[in-house]
This record gives C-alpha cells, sequence and structure tokens, in this order.
C-alpha cells in the first residue's frame, strides 16, 4: 500500500511539475512572440533562423499533444503508443536543434574552428543516440484498469535495466556539453565585453555575456541538480531525491530551449550598422561582427580582438573631425 500511496504521490506531482514547466515555456513564447515577428519572420531567412524555427516549433507542437496526454480518457495501447512517439520525436529534435545551435554561436565566435566544431559534433551526436535509444525502449500504453486511470489516459513503460543507464547517462552528457559551451564562450568573450564597456560603446559581445553568464548558469545549475538527483534516485532509491528530481526533471527538458530562443531573439534584435546617424553607429561598432553567410546568419561570428583598436582609431578621427567642424563654425560666426 504505501509503494501505491508513493507512486501516485510521485505522478501527481511530477505531472504539476510538468504543467508548471510547460506553463512558462508557454508563457515566455508568448512574451516573445512579436520579437520572434519582427526579428525572424520579417526578415531574410537564414540556416540558423530556420534551426530557431524547427527547435521553437518542434517543442511547442509537442507540448500541445503531452498536454493531451496529460487528461483523463480511454484510449487503446497503439493510439496512447503512437502519441507518444509523436511526442518524444519532437523533443528529440528540439532537444538536438538547441544543441546546435549553441554550438554554431561557438563556432562562429571561434574564427569558425572546426576542432570546436567537430567536438560539438560529437557531444550532439552521443545525446542524439542516447535519446533515440530512449525513444526506442520506451512505449506508450493505455492507463484503462490502472491506478493512473483518473490522472492520465496514456502511460509511458520503458524496460527497466537499460532504462536505468540510459536515464543516468542523459544528465550527465547534458551537463558535459554546457559545461563545454559555457566555458568557451566566457573565455572568448569576457575580456572583449569589459575593455569595450570602459570606453562606454555598445558591443553585440554584452549579449553575448550577458546570455552566457545569466542564461547557462541557469541551465548549469539545473543540469547539475537533474544529475546528482538522477543518479542518487536510480542508485540508492531514495525517496526524497526521487521527488525533487520528479520536479525538476521538466524544467531541466525546458530551459535549453526557451534560454537558446532568447538568445537568438536578442542576437537578431541587436543594432546593426546602417542605422542612425554615423557618430551612434562607429558607437555602436563591436569587434563581434555579425557573420555574413547564409548559414549562420548574424548568430555570432569571429572575435577579431586587433579591429578593437582600428575602430577606436576610428571613431575618435570622427570626433575630433566633428570638433574641427564646430571650431570653424564658431570662428566664422564671430
Amino acid at each position: 500500500m504505501d509503494v501505491i500511496i508513493t507512486a501516485d504521490r510521485l505522478w501527481m506531482i511530477g505531472n504539476c511539475a510538468v504543467i508548471s514547466a510547460i506553463t512558462l515555456w508557454i508563457a515566455d513564447f508568448i512574451e516573445t512572440l512579436p520579437t520572434e515577428i519582427n526579428a525572424i519572420w520579417q526578415k531574410k531567412l537564414t540556416g540558423a533562423s530556420v534551426l530557431f524555427l524547427i527547435n521553437r516549433y518542434s517543442l511547442l507542437f509537442s507540448l500541445i499533444v503531452q498536454i493531451s496526454l496529460s487528461l483523463p480518457g480511454n484510449e487503446k495501447n497503439e493510439q496512447c503508443n503512437v502519441t507518444f512517439n509523436i511526442v518524444g520525436s519532437l523533443q528529440v529534435l528540439a532537444t538536438a536543434t538547441t544543441n546546435v545551435l549553441f554550438a554554431l554561436r561557438v563556432y562562429a565566435i571561434y574564427n569558425k574552428s572546426r576542432i570546436i566544431l567537430g567536438t560539438c559534433g560529437i557531444l550532439i551526436i552521443s545525446r542524439l543516440v542516447i535519446d533515440i535509444l530512449q525513444q526506442i525502449i520506451s512505449q506508450g500504453i493505455s492507463s484503462a484498469g490502472t491506478q493512473f486511470q483518473s490522472f492520465s489516459a496514456c502511460l509511458l513503460v520503458s524496460d527497466s535495466n537499460i532504462s536505468i543507464q540510459v536515464n543516468f547517462i542523459i544528465p550527465f552528457l547534458a551537463l558535459g556539453y554546457d559545461i563545454y559551451i559555457f566555458g568557451l564562450t566566457m573565455r572568448k568573450t569576457l575580456d572583449l565585453g569589459f575593455k569595450m564597456k570602459r570606453q562606454g560603446q555598445s558591443s553585440v559581445a554584452h549579449v553575448i555575456i550577458q546570455d552566457g553568464i545569466l542564461y547557462f548558469l541557469v541551465v548549469l545549475v539545473s543540469a547539475v541538480i537533474e544529475a546528482i538527483l538522477t543518479g542518487i534516485t536510480l542508485k540508492d532509491q531514495i525517496q526524497n531525491a526521487a521527488l525533487i528530481s520528479s520536479i525538476s526533471a521538466p524544467f531541466f527538458g525546458f530551459l535549453p530551449n526557451l534560454l537558446i530562443s532568447r538568445l537568438m531573439l536578442n542576437l537578431r534584435t541587436f543594432p546593426t550598422p546602417g542605422t542612425g546617424d554615423t557618430l551612434t553607429q562607429r558607437a555602436n561598432l563591436s569587434s563581434l561582427h555579425f557573420a555574413s553567410n547564409q548559414m549562420l546568419g548574424n548568430i555570432g561570428a569571429p572575435l577579431d580582438g586587433g579591429s578593437f583598436s582600428e575602430e577606436e582609431e576610428e571613431l575618435n578621427e570622427v570626433e575630433i573631425g566633428l570638433e574641427n567642424i564646430n571650431e570653424e563654425r564658431q570662428s566664422l560666426e564671430v
């Protein structure tokens, strides 16, 4: 009886956590939709923009289907299995494109380093293989005749032995990838960002730093918590750890997608040369230029520390020229 009560409690808490995470994601989607329309749909699509849309809307569709699974009802095993396969496939696609977008950003700001791209590719493929394996060993069945019938129409079951190993690996793969991306991002952008801030200049590097520090720390913390709790739960079957893990797991799954959407929109809406007066454009120049190729769009581009000094000299020349013009005007007026 205690086992049944515990299972019911974990089921209800887990469902509440899923609904909370979905609500958070949808609220952010609605909030950022006007920006998406202006920054993505009303501009020329690039490869990164297409990946962004696949990433964002594959998860949205999976959440819509997932909500339908969380409602009570009478479904057959075949229907439940097909529905769960659709949800799982869309979420695997969303996870893969999230990781690809993070990899493209780091690849771009490191002068299109093939070594970094290759390393990211290995980590992404490893995670993709594990996610696909998790889909293969999982199966959707009807909840009819079970203790969960009043909560949901379908259940997700899997081979217990393989599932334990897969569920143990996933958080640590995600954690390793997040640490790698976070370290590379901070190494390349912190020094440049602080230099330009001291000069009073606006830089897209500030966007990278903001997203790197704020967003990645959130993802890292959630990944660390999920990895630790998963390890404790699977190894020792501790009830409290399982309870906390059921709460944190949905947020761990949705946060990276939410944050990469914010990053992409921040980069797409950053002021670019060609708007405003010349002096304003000069003040907004950054040694982190937007990429111009069709694949990357303006997700980021190689950082060139040397161009910082050249831009500073050009800015100073413009300011000196304006001062000379003002002095000449004043002398003529006198």
